[in-house]
């Protein structure tokens, strides 16, 4: 905001004023930025929903069907967090987005190691699938609300 100051006696001067944002309102966004976080969104979406996918290849397979489509379809699940990183970075998203996807490709080298481990490790393998769960839950939840503020 400028506004001019006039003063008795002397010449008129002319002041800026810089105000801070009021909380409350909007910050706009680049476009590309805005695209990232809807990508990062979505991509966390379908993480989810392929650990869902697996877990329920693992139920088929406990079961009696074949565990191929578990063994299989497990190749595929470190995908979406590879194009969830550099999403993260475009998206501007906090630090905390960022490194998820990370983590998520850790988790699941540990799933590959908890699956080839002998009988009590072994039986970590599903208790980090729990993990691999919750992380993606709160990174999806996380990722459209960052979609939604403005």
């Amino acid at each position: 905001m400028i506004r001019t100051v006039e003063t008795p006696g002397g010449p008129a001067r002319v002041e800026a004023i810089a105000t801070p944002p009021q909380e409350g309102k909007m910050i706009m966004l680049s476009i590309p930025v805005r695209l990232a976080r809807i990508g990062y969104a979505v991509l966390s979406s379908v993480f989810v929903t392929c650990v869902l996918v697996q877990v329920f290849f693992a139920g088929m397979g406990a079961f009696g069907a074949y565990w191929s489509l578990h063994l299989t379809f497990a190749h595929f699940l470190g995908l979406p967090p590879l194009l969830m990183a550099p999403a993260a970075f475009a998206g501007r998203l906090s630090w905390a987005l960022r490194a998820l996807p990370l983590g998520f490709l850790i988790l699941i080298g540990a799933q590959y190691a908890l699956a080839n481990a002998a009988v009590p490790a072994a039986a970590l393998h599903p208790v980090n699938a729990l993990l691999i769960i919750c992380l993606s839950l709160l990174a999806t939840r996380r990722a459209w609300a960052a979609v939604v503020e403005r």
